[in-house]
């Protein structure tokens, strides 16, 4: 039989239009921000509120191992492992081009508790799919707190971004058959690929036999993007733009679903902007503060997340050569 074959040179000429256009918007909001008004914001930063910014970030990170725990369950993985882990997988997926560093996790999670790739895969999987369908909801619902319960937009928003997580053991279903019937065939490198689908699709398949865990991830998951508003919150705060916590939470929220979009270079960049931008514009911020203060707390954003990784990554590399 013919080997599997690999992908061709169209990813490749894709991810470079995704990253021309990530550079893009991130020079277009640049542009409408203003360098000087950037560095301003980030210059007279409050750093006592910079600092409640950052406890609020160990908190998040603190309640993504939480829920890891809660997705692993009968895995020996304790709080601050978990915690180490998820910070050190955060660092990975943003800092790594077009997020290939989301393969981070399953590593991870092979090397801290001897678990095979594929099983970790499917908890990467399933923690994206909560990560979604908690956004829907908070997308949802901080619009309707900002705009009333009428805005037609909020069910749009919550439905695109549920409906994904909805269908995901349906999806793995299919593509499991698809891959015995079309990959299995193919020789030993066929069937290795099957039976890899086939342990993800099955880790997916044991969170819906332990009902009381997946409620329990998910509430922490509700939570967990709770904290994420409240960080955005307190960065703008320490900028001195002191703005409604329904504001705030409809736009973060709105930004944090334009990180969906395939354009991704590095971080973030560009995407991230350019949905804070258009959020908080559409929700009454001027256009230029809103490009200002969106390139601003990313970048503290970042900070943030380089100064817990390497943390992480530090904790995690000396409890492997104890």
């Amino acid at each position: 039989m013919a080997p599997l074959q690999t992908a061709g040179p169209h990813r490749g000429l894709g991810r470079a239009v995704g990253a021309l256009i990530a550079v893009g918007l991130l020079v277009a909001v640049l542009w409408l921000a203003g360098p000087g008004e950037v560095w301003a914001l980030l210059r007279t930063t409050d750093p006592v509120l910079l600092a409640a910014a950052l406890a609020t970030s160990a908190a998040f990170l603190a309640l993504r191992g939480l829920r890891l725990q809660l997705l692993l369950a009968g895995r020996n993985l304790g709080a601050f492992t978990a915690t180490a882990v998820a910070a050190a997988a955060q660092a990975a997926a943003l800092f790594a081009p077009f997020h290939t560093g989301e393969l981070a996790l399953p590593w991870l999670l092979a090397r801290s508790t001897g678990r095979d790739f594929a099983s970790g895969l499917g908890t990467l999987l399933a923690a994206r799919a909560l990560d979604l369908a908690t956004l829907g909801i908070w997308c949802g619902g901080s619009l309707l707190a900002v705009r009333g319960l009428g805005e037609p937009l909020a069910l749009a928003l919550s439905f695109l971004l549920i409906a994904p997580t909805a269908l995901l053991p349906l999806s793995l279903a299919a593509a499991d058959r698809l891959a015995l019937r079309v990959v299995a065939p193919r020789g030993r490198i066929g069937r290795r690929w099957a039976r890899r689908l086939r342990r993800v699709r099955r880790e997916i398949e044991a969170l819906r036999d332990r009902p009381a865990r997946l409620l329990g991830a998910a509430a922490v998951s509700l939570a967990m993007w709770g904290l994420q508003w409240a960080v955005a919150w307190w960065l703008l705060a320490a900028m001195g733009q002191l703005w409604p916590v329904q504001v705030v939470a409809a736009g973060a929220s709105a930004a944090a679903a334009a990180n969906l979009l395939p354009v991704n270079l590095v971080a973030n960049i560009g995407t991230l902007e350019a949905g804070w931008t258009a959020a908080f514009t559409a929700l009454g911020v001027p256009l230029g503060l809103a490009a200002a203060t969106g390139l601003a707390a990313h970048l503290w954003g970042l900070l943030f997340a380089a100064f817990f990784g390497a943390l992480a990554w530090a904790a995690l590399s000396t409890s492997r050569h104890r």
